[in-house]
């Protein structure tokens, strides 16, 4: 007999056969009604993948270690290892129109020279003649600029000094002036205790003719020679204050730029220089004077604002040693200046400058690796102790560390970078940190299934676990790894590197977390934790060594319960108590502290731009003597900041023969390229001629051009060559000469210019090195390929990005101007400057926040990807926004700099503030309850525990890196340490209390699709595909639903089946009405041999059993003690002898469960609860279910009983029942994911295989029995 039914919910036909009483099935087709349509898909695959992972964990391990070992062994093997001999290469940004422009002109002083691409001379065998010039007309140059040729005193020391000496900082140890006798005598024999004393340095030191060390130029022997003494230690104080008069009355001369080394020296020397002759003779007699205020002083020492001073203060004195810079003084500094004792009552070494710091850094670099090493071990230290286990951590150790090693192949052989830069290797850290968050949420999962499910086996405790926790694992790896590759768009090379290859090492870790970590699960299970020996308590009290370890055992074992105890109650009791009640605080409070860190990161004060190029860059502590040296003492002294800092003019180049292009490697910064050729380039017409010529003429009339007499600009090479060749009477008797004279007008021919541009450049080679560049570049054949010109500005280098900008923007709009009015040959030309700092300033203003923004839209789109939910997708994202925001405003007013390395973990803060803001989405998302306040606390509930243990492990080990003295490693403890507590904060607080007044209920903010969610929609209106469906609507479409169907048909509800308990920490977040509560049905409904489990039940329950027990006597029924699985009829108001009648000859029905084997092996009514708490509803409602309960009775042998009516036959009332389901069968309010498969079938009571009773309302209409698959109980019960 075949009845069919229409389904309210979906135009589907469905179909329950009630088969004759002979027969042991009943099918209820009804899958494609009450699931959706991906689920038969879905669950097949998820269950067979759970198998395989029960059944086979040595194969799984095996295929993956395999995997392992051949991508490290390939990755090892092709090309060339890491090489991190320059850690800080890399950071420079690249594919700017900056940054090509410097790399171009980079390349192009690199091919110019002798036997090189480019050349200074059209001959090819007059190169080497006119490079050695260069060479030798650069140095005498140099020389000039700082000293004028030895003469008399100057004799006594080797040479001037120079930038190519090492250098040593001193200060007064009391704050005061160093211009007095016992600070001058001071710092010499500082200098003899910690320098000279050292039995290298004989070794290293500059010898004079008499092959002795050279003296230091210090104070002192500067003030010694000046009253011939011997040393610095006989200086009196008579030669101090003769001194200081003497400097007195040259310092202005020397502010004002009139005493300038080409004044030093004899009279005839000085004569060819007008401005010389206002120097007094006694300033220009001694070198020592210039040397003096222009290298050892500070620039405020007798300034034109100090100079009137009686007393005037000097706070820095600058030593220069007689030993060139470089790794030759790393045992000096390792032996005598790495301490901290360099000083003594009078002065002390606060800064050096010995050409050291990259070399110190690759040192440092190796021997801090112990501060992240013992991080890592915090962290896995952490993990052992939450999972108490051994095995299972070092399995997860050898998680990370084969991700690492497959990311790197990937890295390496298909993605084909070749740069492995050495920022890189945090990933090991933020690697570690992400596989411990997941572990735990793993373990807690696993932990929830066993303990409500002990009697289930591997299977099915790995199929519950896995279907939360993939799906948790895909929405956070799939999340935080887009936010890694949003840094990809970075033009730094490093970041784009380490952006790249941190994405992929969460992708891979993802594969490893749902394959390597359940199969090690389920060897641990199997193999490790069922093979505790168990010795009995006699065994412990054998030995006095025994006891002492028993009594241990016993002390820590309730240390672990006390914890666990503590745990519970704040986890589970205070946290959600205290996050709803007080969520409107919460919600306060982080938005001020979000609106807080927006406004100090973006507007006040901001995260300072880097201020030192990056061969200074900061590499240690700020109070290290090189750091304070670069940051501090070098822009003190006038030799510095006139050559290499603020001082110097900022010269502009203009280039036209080379395209800007780099064609180089963009993520290695070893890879230049090479020079691309402008085709269209030349200056030989007369057009090109004119127009360089009024060039000329225009740069001059310009406000920013300055005309430098000592460095001869190559701007006007046009306007020099009419010159030379006006100059040039033509003769009648050398011909040749005749070509290049003033017979020509001006422009000349093509030829004529070539030839006699040639002959001039190698007139002006015999002159001197000074004047052989033009600007002109030939190839090897003689061919003129590029023009190279050159001027300087007005304007001073400038560590400011605002004054550099106004720079590049003045500068750069006037020659573009210009280029347009070129003739076509000379149209391509453009400029460059020195402007390493400012590209990097640009680069890190304008994309940092951008790579950030970029960041958080990937991760919503994820997000809003995997939940397809709006409104969850939302909130997470504003929860990471927040996180990142304060993060960031914390680090600014920790005083970060924004260098490369902090862009780096600013960029990666994304990426590491997802995971926790994800748990508690995902764990929200998959909520059995329908309600916000039930998730919110059961999010809480079971994922707070996790949650705090990570960040406190991190917090750990970022505290253990910050003694490092490697600024990197100790940037890196802070900023993780600060992330994941921050991040802690805004997901556990923040998060939830938006989710408690805004989350989504039942379908909220839920995308659904037609075509797999078409069958959840309660409306009867056709929605367009996704759009949203919400709870107020549904309901109020099911009630009008029901009131007109109920007009033409007869319908039997199918009450729900059963009611678990909520797992709410108080009444008000319980969602206890029977409503909603879903029924889920099965696709098959078959009956089954079974018996009937004995299962603990409720006092009340027991009562009502006897009762009953001692009313059925006389029957001879026996009764087994399983709770009903029928629920109490919502038409039943009281308890009147018609329905007494009726629930006995219901409970006489229901015993026929034992003749024919017909019983449930799981009660609907299911005690297990994640809290352990009883709300007051549930209680209620568990009172009703105890007053329908029936009882199955073992035996039965009265034939003409009350139970005559066979089960399956309709007692002769109708051939046909047509159901016509009021309530939902398939509660919607559940979120997608949990719909995929049967997750919550265990909460329900289905968790088993015998059949499950749908009873009808009306008594004499027969009950539904549903028989439960095995393979369709592997949902995740909390």
């Amino acid at each position: 007999m075949r009845t069919a039914c229409k389904h309210p919910i979906a135009d589907r036909m469905c179909s329950v056969e009630l088969l004759p009483p002979d027969s042991h099935s009943i099918k209820y087709s009804s899958s494609n009604v009450l699931i959706p349509q991906h689920q038969h898909l879905f669950s097949p695959v998820h269950s067979s993948y759970s198998q395989v992972i029960a059944e086979w964990p040595v194969a799984v391990l095996v295929l993956c270690s395999v995997t392992v070992l051949v991508c490290t062994l390939a990755g090892l093997l092709v090309g060339n290892l890491p090489d991190f001999s320059e850690p800080l290469m890399g950071f420079e940004p690249r594919d700017t129109d900056i940054g090509r422009k410097l790399i171009v002109w980079k390349n192009v002083q690199t091919h110019t020279g002798y036997q090189k691409t480019l050349s200074l001379s059209p001959y090819t065998e007059k190169n080497r003649y006119l490079n050695l010039w260069f060479i030798h007309g650069e140095q005498e140059a140099r020389t000039r600029r700082m000293v004028e040729q030895d003469y008399g005193k100057d004799s006594f020391f080797c040479g001037p000094p120079g930038k190519s000496y090492s250098q040593l900082v001193f200060m007064s140890t009391t704050a005061g002036s160093l211009w007095n006798l016992q600070a001058i005598q001071s710092m010499c024999q500082i200098e003899q205790d910690k320098i000279r004393s050292h039995a290298h340095f004989g070794n290293l030191c500059q010898r004079t003719e008499g092959n002795e060390c050279c003296p230091s130029w210090s104070l002192g022997n500067y003030i010694a020679v000046l009253h011939n003494r011997s040393s610095c230690l006989e200086v009196t104080q008579a030669d101090v204050s003769h001194t200081l008069a003497l400097l007195r009355s040259c310092a202005p001369d020397y502010h004002k730029g009139i005493l300038i080394p080409s004044c030093i020296g004899p009279r005839t020397g000085r004569e060819k220089h007008s401005q010389c002759a206002k120097v007094p003779e006694k300033c220009t007699r001694f070198s020592g004077i210039y040397q003096l205020l222009h290298f050892l002083v500070d620039r405020d020492f007798l300034s034109l604002q100090t100079m009137e001073y009686q007393v005037p203060s000097l706070k820095y004195s600058l030593l220069f040693l007689p030993t060139k810079k470089g790794a030759s003084m790393m045992e000096i500094y390792l032996d005598n200046l790495e301490s901290w004792d360099l000083f003594d009552n009078y002065t002390s070494i606060t800064g050096m400058d010995l050409g050291l710091k990259q070399k110190l850094f690759q040192h440092y670099l190796l021997l801090d690796t112990m501060y992240p090493v013992l991080a890592i071990l915090a962290i896995f230290l952490s993990m052992t102790f939450y999972l108490r286990s051994i095995f299972i951590t070092f399995m997860v150790l050898m998680i990370v560390v084969s991700s690492l090693m497959i990311s790197f192949f990937l890295y390496k052989v298909a993605f084909r970078f070749t740069y492995f830069p050495f920022v890189n290797l945090t990933a090991v850290v933020i690697l570690s940190s992400i596989c411990a968050n997941h572990t735990f949420v793993f373990f807690d999962l696993w932990s929830l299934n066993k303990s409500q499910n002990p009697s289930a086996g591997l299977l099915q405790w790995m199929s519950q676990t896995m279907h939360h926790f993939g799906y948790l694992m895909l929405a956070s790896s799939f999340t935080t790894g887009a936010a890694f590759y949003a840094s990809y768009m970075s033009n730094i090379i490093a970041i784009c590197c380490f952006a790249i290859y941190m994405g992929t090492c969460v992708l891979v870790n993802l594969v490893f977390m749902v394959t390597w970590l359940p199969s090690s699960v389920v060897l641990y299970e199997r193999y490790i934790a069922t093979n505790c020996i168990y010795k009995p308590e006699d065994y412990w009290n054998y030995s006095g060594h025994k006891r002492v370890i028993f009594s241990l055992h016993h002390i820590l074992r309730g240390l672990q319960n006390t914890l666990c105890e503590t745990s519970k109650l704040l986890f589970e009791k205070i946290l959600p108590c205290g996050v709803i009640k007080f969520r409107y605080i919460w919600i306060c409070w982080f938005t001020a502290l979000a609106i807080g860190g927006a406004y100090i990161s973006c507007f006040n004060p901001k995260l300072k731009l880097p201020s030192l190029e990056m061969p200074s860059v900061q590499m240690f502590r700020l109070s290290h003597p090189f750091e304070r040296y670069d940051a501090e003492y070098c822009h003190q002294f006038m030799f510095e900041r006139l050559e290499h800092g603020e001082g110097q003019r900022m010269p502009i180049t203009i280039v036209w023969g080379i395209l800007p292009v780099d064609n180089g490697d963009h993520f290695n910064p070893k890879s230049n390229g090479t020079l691309v050729k402008d085709t269209t380039f030349t200056i030989q017409n007369p057009e090109a001629q004119n127009w360089l010529l009024e060039f000329c003429q225009k740069v001059k009339n310009q406000t920013f051009y300055y005309s430098d007499l000592e460095q001869k600009s190559t701007v006007c090479f046009m306007e020099e060559f009419h010159t030379w060749m006006d100059s040039r009477q033509c003769s009648q008797q050398d011909h040749s000469f005749n070509l290049c004279c003033n017979h020509f007008p001006f422009p000349y021919g093509s030829e004529v210019f070539l030839h006699c541009i040639k002959m001039m450049i190698m007139e002006q080679g015999r002159d001197g090195a000074e004047t052989y560049d033009l600007g002109l570049r030939f190839d090897g054949e003689g061919n003129l390929i590029a023009l190279v010109l050159q001027f300087q500005t007005i304007y001073h280098y400038s560590f400011n990005y605002s004054k550099a900008k106004q720079f590049d923007n003045e500068i750069g709009h006037w020659i573009t101007e210009e280029m347009k009015t070129a003739p076509l040959g000379l149209q391509n030309g453009w400029y460059t400057s020195k402007l390493e700092l400012y590209n990097l300033q640009n680069s890190l203003s304008t994309e940092t926040m951008v790579v950030i923004g970029l960041s958080i839209t990937i991760s919503f789109v994820v997000l809003l990807l995997t939940t397809w939910n709006v409104i969850l997708s939302i909130f997470s994202v504003t929860a990471i926004t927040g996180t990142v925001l304060v993060t960031v405003g914390l680090l600014v007013l920790l005083e970060w700099q924004l260098n490369a390395v902090e862009s780096l973990f600013i960029s990666a803060a994304v990426g590491l503030s997802t995971d926790f803001t994800v748990n508690y989405c995902i764990s929200y998302h998959l909520c059995p309850h329908s309600d916000r306040l039930s998730r919110v606390a059961f999010s809480l509930k079971q994922m707070s525990c996790a949650t705090a243990m990570v960040a406190s492990a991190l917090f750990s080990a970022g505290i253990i890196m910050l003694p490092a003295t490697v600024l990197a490693y100790r940037k890196l403890g802070i900023f993780i340490m600060m992330i994941k507590c921050v991040s802690c904060g805004f997901a556990s607080f923040f998060f939830q209390s938006l989710c408690c007044f805004f989350g989504p209920e039942k379908n909220c903010g839920q995308i659904l699709w037609p075509c797999t969610y078409a069958l959840k929609d309660y409306s009867d209106d056709s929605r367009p595909n996704g759009s949203f469906n919400c709870g107020g609507e549904e309901k109020q479409n099911r009630l009008r639903k029901v009131q007109e169907s109920n007009t033409a048909n007869e319908q039997y509800e199918l009450q729900p089946l059963a009611r678990k308990l909520s797992d709410s920490f108080d009444n008000s977040t319980s969602t206890s009405k029977l409503s909603n509560r879903p029924s889920v049905l099965s696709e098959d409904i078959q009956l089954q041999d079974s018996r009937c489990p004995r299962i603990g039940i409720h006092p009340s329950l027991e009562t009502d059993r006897q009762n009953l027990q001692e009313t059925l006597m006389d029957h001879h029924v026996d009764l087994c003690e399983c709770p009903a699985l029928q629920t109490s009829s919502p038409y039943k108001h009281s308890s009147s002898g018609a329905e007494a009648e009726i629930h006995r000859e219901r409970l006489c029905r229901d015993c026929r469960c034992q003749k024919d084997g017909l019983c449930s092996h799981s009660s609907s009514f299911n005690v297990l609860n994640v809290s352990s708490e009883i709300s007051l509803s549930d209680f209620e409602q568990s009172i009703k279910l105890a007053e329908s309960a029936s009882s199955c009775p073992n035996v039965l042998d009265v034939s003409d009983s009350c139970c005559a009516a066979e089960r399956g036959h309709l007692n002769g009332k109708r051939d046909t029942l047509r159901l016509d389901l009021r309530e939902t069968v398939f509660d919607v309010s559940l979120p997608a994911s949990q719909q995929n498969s049967s997750s919550w079938k265990n909460r329900l009571g289905l968790g088993s295989e015998g059949p499950v009773v749908l009873p009808n309302s009306q008594p004499d209409m027969p009950d539904v029995w549903i028989k439960r698959s095995s393979a369709q109980n592997s949902g995740y019960s909390s």
